[in-house]
């Protein structure tokens, strides 16, 4: 099995900020509002739709990381993780390096987009090893929390 050290902005779709403003006054509909560290509305409107990885932006749970699938706003607070192939090893991947590291400033922690996108991660070339792990680190996960 061969490993090689790639930047993550290299083997994702995407990794960017949310766009969304939340509004909860106006807070109905079928879409969900992805936050910092979970869903905090809905809207009648999706702006991406796909298998996701997020974090706060800013504050305290920058870093902590969640997933979501499907179509969703994500709020302008909120620093995502889009990939079509083994997102699972990709979050626990993620999970294990501890994204927190990564945020900086005195007062409110803070995670770029653009650090993230940079990050060099030791993956497996063989997509298919990196499935395997994946599956086997979320069934390790699942029993632990049992």
């Amino acid at each position: 099995m061969v490993w090689e050290q790639r930047k993550l902005g290299d083997v994702v779709d995407s990794v960017d900020t949310g766009k969304s403003k939340f509004n909860k006054e106006d807070s109905s509909g079928e879409y969900p509002i992805l936050g910092s560290t979970s869903v905090i509305g809905y809207d009648d409107k999706y702006d991406y739709e796909g298998d996701f990885i997020l974090t706060a932006r800013v504050g305290a749970n920058a870093g902590n990381l969640y997933r979501h699938a499907g179509k969703v706003k994500i709020s302008d607070n909120t620093v995502f993780i889009q990939t079509s192939q083994n997102i699972e090893f990709l979050y626990q991947l993620l999970i294990q390096f501890d994204v927190k590291k990564l945020s900086f400033g005195t007062g409110q922690p803070l995670v770029k987009a653009s650090e993230l996108k940079n990050l060099e991660l030791m993956m497996p070339t063989d997509m298919k090893e990196q499935m395997r792990i994946g599956m086997y680190l979320k069934n390790l996960d699942n029993l632990i929390t049992l």
